[in-house]
This record gives structure tokens, sequence and C-alpha cells, in this order.
């Protein structure tokens, strides 16, 4: 028997029907802070970012401290500190590309706006959160505002700032605690200082916490040693030249490379990536996976988990296509419509989610599927065999087509899930790969 579902799908239907939705009318855009360090590969992070803040509601973003970057205080001298200027030297450059930039994407926020949210954090110490700041009490006036919907505060340093924030609500208004719980979200990469172990588990254990521990390692610092020769070529100094540094802009041309051309770091960036709608529906849980990596739950907070007990696999099976996508969003910054490449719609014509019993047939189906450029595109159905639970064998027909089929294997015990991906790219420069996943469960 052939499962048939029909929905009505609307033309943004790749956009997960979540509280995370980023282009839908109906549904909020995730509400991000972030704070940094304002490291060499934090500048990074954020020339990439401003990119992508169309698909957000960016509500700060504030310099903090790390151990290994402080301003200094008194006696103690400060160690490796950048300034506090540089993210508003960034948005003077976005600036300068924002009216190109909003014929592609008109969400992009305006460049006066962003620069209203940008404070001055707990900069003066490693981990230090002693007094309150600009910076903190800003994060306290979002996390108490009327607006339920989730505060995802990422951490590109250390979560000091944050932790300064949430000790003031905890003074102050204590009452509020548990409602700022169910809020507030915070995403680590590593753990830069001692904050978040000494106050903030201990203080606010019901606070959802990510922590991408080794997975950001794949695009950072050392990313030569955990890419294969194809993937490095996107890293790579001509690459970079060609779709970043050079007639791309003002705010492209303020990336950092290395010395030596190539591609520096951005161990930060999977706090954002996680959460850039491509139609892997990564708010939904997790322990879906997405440009940003996966996680699974580990005593007090979730944790990178690996793909195939590989590590880094999580973002790098994914890296070839996020850096197309960046390069397609450096080209916004100078081209019209015309001249630039826009991602595919993936278009399911049934819901993202089914529920069948084994042995039944399941056809897949992605017929409506839409290029806002006329381009042509292909397909390519897979299984994400990690976030399900299902541990058997898959056999898919027809993957390279827009209707593909399975059969549930037999043998499928009621509640476990199988991941599918329904990955399209477009024949456009550079190439854009966009997704569609349907988790399937055993139903009874």
């Amino acid at each position: 028997m052939i499962l048939f579902i029909k929905t009505i799908v609307c033309l943004f239907s790749l956009i997960p029907l979540s509280i995370y939705a980023t282009e839908s009318n109906l549904m909020p855009k995730p509400r991000v802070i972030v704070t940094t360090d304002g490291e060499g590969d934090d500048r990074c992070s954020m020339n990439r970012f401003l990119l992508y803040t169309y698909q957000w509601q960016v509500e700060g973003l504030i310099y903090s401290s790390s151990k290994h970057h402080w301003k200094g205080r008194g006696d103690i001298p400060g160690f490796k500190w950048h300034n506090t200027s540089w993210i508003e030297d960034q948005i003077d450059a976005y600036a300068k590309v924002y009216d190109n930039l909003i014929q592609h994407q008109s969400d992009y926020p305006k460049p006066e706006d962003l620069k209203q949210r940008i404070f001055v954090g707990n900069i003066d110490l490693d981990g230090d959160m002693e007094h309150p700041t600009p910076g903190s009490d800003h994060i306290v006036n979002i996390l108490l505002d009327a607006n339920s919907s989730p505060v995802w505060m990422q951490a590109w340093g250390g979560p000091n700032t944050i932790a300064r924030a949430l000790k003031t609500i905890e003074e102050d208004h204590p009452g509020r605690m548990a409602d700022v719980s169910k809020k507030a979200k915070i995403f680590l990469i590593a753990e830069q200082d001692q904050t978040c172990k000494e106050y903030i588990l201990k203080t606010w254990p019901e606070v959802e916490i990510f922590q991408s521990s080794r997975t950001y390692l794949a695009i950072a610092y050392r990313w030569r040693e955990h890419m294969s020769p194809d993937v490095q070529v996107y890293f790579g100094k001509e690459w970079l030249k060609e779709n970043i540094l050079v007639d791309h802009g003002p705010l492209c041309a303020m990336y950092e490379p290395r010395p030596d051309g190539t591609f520096r770091s951005e161990g930060d960036s999977p706090a954002f990536m996680h959460m850039i709608d491509v139609g892997l529906r990564t708010l939904e849980h997790p322990t879906f996976g997405g440009w940003g990596g996966r996680f699974e739950r580990r005593v007090d907070r979730w944790r990178s988990a690996p793909d195939d007990d590989d590590m880094f696999k999580p973002i790098l099976r994914w890296a070839i296509a996020f850096q197309n996508d960046w390069a397609a969003k450096a080209d916004w910054c100078v081209k019209s419509f015309a001249e630039a490449n826009h991602p595919p719609v993936v278009m399911l014509d049934h819901p993202t989610d089914i529920v069948a019993k084994a042995g039944e047939q399941i056809q897949l189906r992605a017929m409506n599927t839409q290029d806002p450029d006329g381009d042509t595109f292909s397909f390519k159905w897979w299984r994400y065999e990690a976030p399900g639970t299902y541990a058997g064998p898959v056999d898919i027909q027809n993957v390279d087509t827009p209707v593909a089929t399975f059969t549930l294997p037999v043998d499928g015990i009621v509640g476990q899930t199988i991941h599918l991906i329904c990955e399209v790219t477009d024949t456009g420069t550079p190439p854009l790969t966009y997704y569609q996943r349907v988790v399937v469960t055993f139903g009874e």
C-alpha cells in the first residue's frame, strides 16, 4: 500500500513548522544575542554572521571576555585584547552594501538598528562577572521582556556576561527565574571561562545549554587536519579571493584570512550556523543536526555528537554547501538580483513528519520544488542515519528524482524514527543546496 498524505503546501514550505521559522509570516524569527571576545576568528565569524542577519531577530551584539582575551583592570594587565569598536567597524561596512543586500532579501536589519544593539559587557578579566555592565543589563532587559520566545545567547568567548545577567535576575528578580529558565538558551563554543560550571549550572539548572565541544574545530584554526582535499579547496587562497575577498564590497574585504591568503578560522560560527534555516529543521530538536553540528544529551547539557564515530563530520558533511551559500551572500553585496544566485525552494507534497506501519511503502514527493532564478536543479534523497533511532538498513528507490520510494522495514519498533533528507542543488553560480527533512516514525 502506498502511503499518500495530502496537504496544502505554501511557497515557503522549506521553513520548519515550528516557533523558530525564519521567513514565515506566521512564525517569529529566532531571537539572537551574540557575546564575543573579539579574537581573530570571532571577527571572521561576525563578518559571515552579518550576511545572515535577515534570518533572525538580532537582539544584542555584546563585547565580552574569555580566558583567551580580556581588557585588564587596575594593576591587572589585559591579555591579547583587541578593542571595543570592531563590531561597529564591520557594521559601517555592512551599511555600505545594505541597499544591495535588500534587493535579495528585504529582511536584512537596518545598520542603525544593529548599532543600537551593540553594548560593552564584562570585559575586564577572565570570567569577570563581579558587577553589572551595559551589556549584561541589556541581556537582563531582553530576558525579562514580554516576548516569551526563546532567546539564543551565543558565547563566542566566555559566557561571563551572560552569567552576570542571570545573576542580576537572581538578585533583583528572583520571582522571574522560572520564566527566564524556560526562555534562555545558551550556546557555548567550548568552555572559555568557568562561569558556566561555577555559576550557571549550579544556580540555573533548568536553562538549556548547548556546547560545541570538539566539532567546532572542523572550521577552527587547524581545519586542514580535519578536511579532505576536495573540501579544503573551498577554504583555500584562490577560492577565498575569488568568492569573498575581491570585488565583493567593503564588508567582505574586511574578512581576515591567514597571511598566506587561506581561510583563518571560524570556530565560533557553528553557534549561528546551527540557526541558519536551510530546511534541515535544526531548531526542532538538538539531535537533528545541520550546518552547526549535531548534539546529544550528556548529564547537564547538550554536547557535540559524532556522525559515524567522526566528531567533525556533523559539520564537514555540509561544508561545500555552506561555503557556496556564503559565496552567494557575498555576491548579494554587489550584484543585482538578476546577476546573483538564490537558493532553490524545496517543496514537499506531503508533511515533513509521517507516521506509518512497518512494511508500508512510503512515497516521498517534492514535485513542486522551485528555483527563484529559473535554474534547473538536481535531487538527491538520502538517509541521515545518526539522528534516527531505527538502526537497520533502508533501501530508497529513485534517489535522484523528485519522487522517491522506500518500504518501512518490517522489523521496526513502534516509535522508532528514520530521517530522510531531500537535497536539492541548483545549476546557478555558485551552485546552491537547500533541503527538506522528512522524519518517518513507526506507528502501530
